[in-house]
């Protein structure tokens, strides 16, 4: 088989948390997600999802993380990949994460984008089968908001470090 293309825009983050992104796949569409980040992005991960491209494409793509389907309403993003603000809102009674609201903007809109090389042929998205390369388009952000887990706990951020891409690039390849 060969290599198969992924875009993510919007797509914001705090590394190695949580992230919020619309896939444009074209194998299953484009669709908005919420994926949550349990030890590193190689190992399975939660991505929340809210239509029924995005359950396809994790049943597909990647069965070894946890695919959880909210209804269309309780999973929202806003922006566009050239929008100074990316923000998410999320409400769930499954998974680690009950309510999520965040708000990224852009620190300074007048910043090109940075390259950033991610990935490799040894590289596992998300504990799968798939390996993946690409490059994300960075610039720097600020995050504010909060996270609720299910267990109650709370997390808060304001105005503190994250990233906002202008979009991300992949070429996902099926192990050998």
């Amino acid at each position: 088989m060969s290599a198969m293309y992924e875009f993510y825009a919007p797509f914001a983050h705090i590394p190695g948390r949580y992230e919020v992104a619309r896939i444009h796949s074209p194998t299953h569409g484009s669709f908005d997600t919420v994926i949550v980040i349990t030890t590193t992005t190689d190992a399975p991960v939660v991505v929340y999802v809210n239509s029924t491209a995005g359950e396809r494409f994790m049943a597909d793509r990647y069965p070894e993380s946890t695919a959880i389907r909210v209804p269309s309403e309780a999973l929202t993003l806003e922006g566009d990949p050239w929008s100074p603000v990316v923000g998410g809102r999320l409400i769930s009674d499954e998974g680690p994460v009950h309510r999520m609201n965040l708000r990224f903007s852009i620190t300074d809109d007048q910043v090109l984008p940075r390259a950033a090389p991610y990935g490799g042929e040894n590289f596992s998205v998300w504990g799968s089968s798939f390996t993946c390369s690409g490059v994300d388009l960075e610039v720097p952000a600020a995050v504010s908001g909060e996270v609720e887990s299910r267990q109650g706990h709370t997390e808060r951020w304001r105005a503190e470090p994250a990233i906002v891409t202008r979009g991300s690039f992949g070429a996902i390849v099926p192990r050998e």
